[in-house]
């Protein structure tokens, strides 16, 4: 079951640099530029399903990292959430692959 919590991320992003056979000297670096591109990326598809207030809790949970709860939030607000995030790290990982391949 996919979620938005750093170790699913970090997990994912493992699983990405390993597919672009990029070698474990250089999977930090990586990591550390794609990171922040994700996170960017997962929260403006989430915020863009939200009402203002739902958005508001959201934040707010954020920013005490609570992602378990985070996470229980959305599963209500976005129907079929699990589906809707996964669709957001695959289509991230297609891209990726993508870009690196030209």
């Amino acid at each position: 079951m996919a979620d938005i919590s750093k170790a699913f991320q970090e997990q994912f992003l493992d699983e990405l640099i390993k597919k672009a056979w990029f070698s474990e000297d250089s999977a930090s670096l990586l990591k550390a530029d794609l990171r922040p591109i994700l996170q960017e990326r997962i929260m403006l598809y989430i915020y863009k399903e939200l009402k203002e207030p739902q958005a508001d809790e959201v934040t707010k949970l954020f920013k005490a990292e609570k992602y378990d709860e985070i996470n229980k939030f959305l599963r209500k607000c976005i129907p079929n959430y699990d589906d809707f995030i996964m669709e957001i790290y695959a289509q991230f990982e297609d891209e990726y692959l993508e870009n690196f391949k030209n």
